[in-house]
């Protein structure tokens, strides 16, 4: 049998072509097992970090109630300026434990306050707190009660907590 060979070169002409068939798209999902492997694993530390974020906030909660009781401490009064100290005091028990600040005062307490914050306390300024603490006589003036609270202040927002409380 003949082979007709115009008949051959019309089927292989460029109008007899067709589209090229694309296979359909791959899908996301399912997910290759790593995948799932790495999302497990993300949400694991997604849920870790807010966890830690709580406890963070939770373990710093004083901070916030020491920071809203000290704005209520408008007036340079004596008992006001007191109270700043009891607060100051309030504060280390909360950070640091009543065994271990309860037994500080005067320059320990001080020297305490230093080494774990940015508050400064000099030396005039300690002793006129002295003089106001144990000094019937004395007379404050504002300058004492604003270099207290801006101390106080200092203190809440930079000690450092401790890991052990």
């Amino acid at each position: 049998m003949p082979v007709d060979m115009n008949k051959t070169i019309a089927e292989a002409s460029l109008d007899n072509l067709h589209d090229i068939i694309v296979p359909d798209a791959i899908g996301f999902f399912p997910l290759a097992p790593g995948w799932y492997m790495v999302l497990i694993l993300l949400i694991s530390l997604f849920f870790y970090g807010c966890i830690r974020a709580y406890k963070h906030y939770k373990k710093s909660q004083y901070r916030r109630e020491a920071l809203k009781e000290l704005s209520t401490y408008k007036n340079s009064d004596k008992e006001q300026t007191i109270a700043l100290l009891s607060l100051a005091k309030r504060v280390g028990i909360a950070a640091y434990g009543r065994q271990k600040i309860a037994k500080l005062s005067d320059d320990s307490w001080w020297d305490f306050m230093e080494e774990h914050s940015t508050a400064k306390v000099d030396r005039e300024m300690r002793q006129e707190i002295s003089a106001l603490l144990y000094d019937t006589t004395y007379t404050m003036d504002n300058r004492l009660h604003d270099n207290v609270k801006k101390s106080v202040s200092l203190w809440i927002k930079t000690h450092r907590e401790d890991k052990d409380v």
